[in-house]
């Protein structure tokens, strides 16, 4: 069941991560407006960090659908575990982010907390069936 769970939902996660990266590559300033973040300092530096960010998630993205791929399940399990603190990380850093909520924030803190409840799910599956 593990097994199953924890396989399609690691490759919604790397679709999803993989659509942010693309999206922070090829058009960072879009990415800034729809979360909020302050282009007036210095916009070429913030743009640069956000391109960085997406190359960045790129191979997370790879990682993730290579381990639903071919991964045993203690290593579904452990990558499942994983994925959900990274999840949690970024919804902190989204929360504390400078600048004014916009919809993308919002949307981005929506998918987390899915992705967050998915996780825990599949891995509470886990404990009940041993």
């Amino acid at each position: 069941m593990l097994d199953r769970q924890m396989r399609l939902y690691l490759r919604l996660g790397a679709a999803f991560i993989a659509i942010a990266a693309l999206l922070s590559l090829l058009a960072p300033s879009l990415l800034a407006n729809a979360l909020g973040l302050p282009l007036d300092l210095d916009p070429d530096v913030t743009l640069w960090s956000i391109r960085v960010s997406g190359a960045i998630l790129l191979p997370l993205a790879g990682f993730m659908a290579l381990a639903a791929a071919f991964f045993p399940e203690r290593a579904l399990r452990q990558s499942g575990a994983l994925m959900l603190f990274f999840v949690l990380l970024v919804g902190a850093l989204l929360v504390i982010t400078p600048g004014p909520w916009r919809w993308g924030r919002g949307i981005f803190l929506t998918l987390g907390a899915l992705f967050v409840a998915l996780y825990i799910k599949a891995l509470r599956s886990r404990l009940r069936h041993r």
